[in-house]
C-alpha cells in the first residue's frame, strides 16, 4: 500500500489533448475513426457529427468546405 498522502486527484482526460481520437471541427465532440472515414472530408477531417448536424446534412457534405473536398 502506498503512503503518498498528497491531495492530488485522479481526473483522466481532464483536457482534450490527451486522446488522438477524432473530433468534431464544428462543435468539438469526439467521434470514431470509423465516423471520420465515412463522414469526414478527404483527411477524415469532421466538419460536422450528429451533435450539430442531422445525418442528411452529413451526407450531403454541407458542412465540408469546397476546397477539401
Amino acid at each position: 500500500m502506498s503512503t503518498d498522502q498528497s491531495d492530488t486527484k485522479w481526473t483522466p482526460m481532464t483536457s482534450r489533448e490527451h486522446t488522438s481520437a477524432p473530433r468534431c471541427v464544428n462543435c468539438g465532440t469526439q467521434v470514431t475513426r470509423q465516423f471520420a472515414r465515412v463522414f469526414g472530408d478527404n483527411r477524415d477531417v469532421v466538419h460536422a457529427c450528429p451533435e450539430c448536424a442531422t445525418y442528411r446534412e452529413m451526407k450531403t457534405s454541407d458542412f465540408i468546405p469546397k476546397d477539401a473536398r
